[in-house]
């Protein structure tokens, strides 16, 4: 029997934003979200909704939140605020934001970004294939010096399984068939022949477009792997194992506040040792039972390798993984029947692209 299909996404977007001590942020970027908003919203004549989910700030971001002009306590206000009174990570922050989200096209963003205009533009069309999960935006680097160009950051993620693990940073941009050099980079205007739907290994979650109704049928983004890093890449890993797809959409772009967000509270060593947790949970949590053996054979050979680099995040890390191991397994349970297709059928390299790249 065939799955029913998804509601159509035409019904209004969704913003949800969530933040943490937050206030300089929101009062430096809310504006170009909430503007893009009601541009897109005059456009297409659909309702859209900004959702903040304060995640326990201990600053004024919800005061101020509440005074702005498009904040009201109505269902139907542009601007909704959801305070939870405990920090508990972006996992938690973003699920209870969705919690309130009306329409089926949800938007996630962080909250040190600038969405630039008419990013929201093409997102819609997307939604008219069935099994879209989501896609990924464009994101560029503000650089720390006034007045100099963002750098791009972020586009289509590549996946590829070596040594027991995912790599999953490298980027990749469509270029027109024929071209040698890489377009200007935050230009509006694109020459002709770029593939429509180009494919993304997976989203990344402070920048992306999501059906709503199966990011809440996935449970949302995992609180395992709170406070930050590795829940979007487990989150579209799920989806995708599921059999539904995410695509990466060029046109819809941002620019990211470099190092603002997370550096801001906590230290390199915890910040590693989480990454490196998290790394290790995402695997244990979603690999095939074929490929856990290697997995588990290159895992334990980094214990030595980090040891004699005198990097013992590696190790903090794991130790934290192993502590959250049977919650690991009772996930993997309930997940395993709903698997569609293997960990080999998800790899994205760019030989398997149809069209002219760019790598970096």
């Amino acid at each position: 029997m065939n799955a029913p299909l998804p509601p159509p996404p035409a019904d209004g977007i969704s913003i949800v934003i969530p933040s943490w001590n937050g206030r300089a942020l929101l009062q430096r970027y809310l504006p170009s979200v909430l503007h893009e908003a009601r541009r897109w919203s005059t456009h297409t004549g659909l309702p859209s909704e900004v959702i903040v989910s304060d995640d326990g700030s201990t600053d004024d971001s919800v005061t101020w939140l509440q005074a702005q002009p498009d904040f009201s306590p109505s269902a139907s206000s542009n601007l909704k605020v959801i305070a939870r009174p405990v920090n508990r990570g972006f996992s938690p922050a973003v699920n209870a934001g969705v919690e309130h989200a009306r329409f089926e096209l949800l938007i996630l963003l962080n909250n040190d970004l600038r969405l630039l205009p008419h990013a929201l533009d093409p997102v819609p069309d997307w939604f008219n294939d069935p099994q879209l999960f989501g896609v990924t935006f464009r994101g560029f680097d503000l650089p720390p010096e006034p007045g100099a160009e963002a750098r791009p950051a972020t586009a289509g993620k590549l996946g590829r399984f070596r040594r027991g693990f995912w790599e999953t940073w490298r980027n990749y941009d469509p270029q027109p068939a024929g071209s040698a050099a890489p377009q200007d980079e935050s230009s509006a205007s694109e020459p002709p022949a770029l593939p429509l739907r180009p494919p993304s290994f997976s989203l990344v979650g402070g920048f992306c477009a999501l059906r709503t109704s199966r990011f809440r049928a996935l449970g949302g983004f995992d609180p395992l792997f709170a406070p930050y890093y590795w829940e979007d890449i487990d989150l579209s890993y799920r989806a995708r194992k599921r059999g539904w797809t995410t695509g990466y959409e060029r046109h819809a772009m941002v620019h990211h506040e470099l190092s603002s967000s997370v550096k801001r509270h906590a230290s390199s060593f915890r910040r590693a040792s989480v990454i490196q947790r998290n790394r290790l949970l995402f695997h244990w949590k979603n690999l095939d039972p074929a490929r856990l053996p290697g997995h588990l054979f290159w895992a334990h050979l980094l214990l030595l390798q980090h040891f004699f680099k005198l990097d013992f995040s590696y190790h903090a890390g794991y130790l934290r993984a192993l502590a959250r191991l049977p919650q690991v397994v009772q996930r993997r349970r309930a997940e395993k029947p709903l698997w569609r297709l293997r960990d080999l059928d998800l790899q994205l390299g760019h030989e398997q692209l149809a069209f002219p790249v760019r790598l970096f």
